[in-house]
């Protein structure tokens, strides 16, 4: 897949809790930041491209930086899709994220934001519609408590790590951090297991009852693989004579 847009559109389908579930073998305790609350009511699952930048507490030579700071120049270089993520180490000194900030990432076609510290103006910021997930919310803005210094680079979101070509999805039950190879196989392990509940479901309408077809039995994978091809179903006798039990009396001619 190289679309990064559809690549997004079919990984935000997936809750983050069931994205564990089909990525357990893969180390997901290091992929998993949790402790974030969305700023908005309604808050979409959202999934993309990261787009890092590092703040830390400010001093008197951070501050004398030249204007505009960094993650104005970053925010206004955003491409389409892309997933910020404000990493100051959950820092609620000042908020580091509000509506003028969200507005200008929407119009950049961001997808969503993560910030790992405060952010405020959350009545406007409902009316922008980015979702953003951060820690908490502070009234005043960090200014030069904290300080943006360095963007498309490796962070410490949590107690995980970022870099600068992972990929985000996240939800209202956390945020997942994944390199593109992963995406791929979360994606294609979920499409496959929900053609696999499909076919589980056809049969359990077509009578088949709960032990025989959920979970699917491996003695019905040739079945599965013809369901997926051609999304037509095995008549019952064929599946019966896959499980090991077929009808007393199959009728002559019947496909096998």
């Amino acid at each position: 897949m190289t679309d990064r847009s559809a690549i997004a559109e079919r990984l935000q389908r997936i809750p983050t809790t069931l994205a564990a579930d089909l990525l357990r073998d893969r180390d997901m305790f290091e992929r998993s930041a949790t402790g974030f609350h969305p700023m908005t009511p309604g808050m979409t699952a959202f999934a993309g491209p990261v787009r890092t930048l590092a703040f830390l507490p400010g001093r008197p030579e951070l501050r004398a930086r030249p204007a505009p700071p960094l993650h104005f120049t970053e925010i206004d270089t955003l491409e389409p899709g892309d997933v910020i993520v404000f990493a100051a180490d959950g820092s609620l000194h000042g908020a580091l994220f509000g509506d003028m900030l969200a507005t200008r990432a929407k119009a950049r076609g961001a997808a969503g934001a993560i910030v790992d510290g405060a952010a405020r103006d959350l009545a406007c910021m409902d009316e922008v519609g980015l979702p953003v997930l951060a820690r908490g919310t502070a009234p005043m803005a960090a200014h030069g408590t904290l300080i943006p210094v360095s963007g498309r680079c490796p962070v410490r979101l949590g107690d995980i790590t970022v870099l600068p070509d992972d990929w985000i999805l996240a939800d209202e039950d956390g945020v997942l951090v994944l390199p593109r190879a992963l995406v791929d196989m979360l994606i294609a392990r979920h499409e496959a297991g929900a053609v696999k509940e499909r076919f589980s479901r056809q049969l359990l309408l077509a009578g088949f009852a709960l032990a025989e077809v959920f979970p699917l039995p491996p003695a019905l994978d040739p079945c599965l693989e013809r369901f997926a091809a051609t999304d037509a179903m095995p008549k019952p006798a064929v599946v019966r004579q896959a499980l090991g039990a077929p009808p007393p009396h199959l009728a002559e001619g019947q496909d096998t």
